[in-house]
């Protein structure tokens, strides 16, 4: 959905109602907990975000907030939105001058924690409506010598001709958001001491 006005808080709860009645738009789902499929594009990031004892617990009820996810010109909407499996969110950006309004359903929740590591995150995947099909995956980990790292995997392709035709700014724009998340979790961690 786009939009010359941002959309509000009302209008965002309709477009999710509508599209909780919706299925996956990509036959993949769930691909991020293996091998990705070969017919969509692949991005993947993973930086170190922390070294202290409460880094990973930081991180972790930084994306259970979705901190991770604002940074700026995108967002997810509402931020409330608990982090479980069959929940919808919005995802809310400002491109070229227009606002954005897609969704995404999650479809696994990741949480583990033994003696030397720790992991916490979720995949989403894309509904109707959203300019791309395909799914990402968002994850926090704790290894045994206290280094969090953040990782984002995902696979992606265009979902209407529209999107096709401005595939390389498209492309652009959501690698760029994965490089943002990343800064915006570390400093939310650093922030934090």
């Amino acid at each position: 959905m786009l939009s010359f006005t941002k959309p509000n808080a009302d209008s965002i709860a309709r477009f999710l109602d509508q599209q909780a009645k919706l299925d996956f738009n990509y036959p993949d789902v769930g691909a991020t907990d293996g091998e990705l499929p070969s017919h969509y594009d692949h991005n993947s990031i993973e930086e170190e975000v922390g070294r202290r004892a409460t880094d990973f617990q930081e991180a972790k009820a930084a994306m259970l907030a979705w901190k991770h996810f604002n940074v700026g010109w995108a967002a997810a909407c509402p931020t409330t939105t608990p982090i479980r499996e069959g929940e919808n969110v919005a995802i809310l950006a400002r491109i070229s001058g227009l606002w954005a309004l897609a969704a995404c359903r999650i479809i696994e929740v990741l949480h583990e924690e033994s003696p030397t590591s720790k992991r916490f995150g979720y995949s989403f995947g894309t509904l109707p409506g959203h300019p791309e099909q395909g799914e990402e995956r968002f994850e926090v980990r704790c290894s045994a010598n206290g280094i969090v790292t953040y990782r984002i995997t995902a696979f992606f392709r265009p979902n209407c001709l529209s999107a096709e035709i401005a595939w390389p700014y498209f492309r652009y724009r959501f690698n760029q958001f994965r490089r943002q998340s990343v800064d915006r979790l570390r400093r939310h961690v650093q922030d934090s001491s």
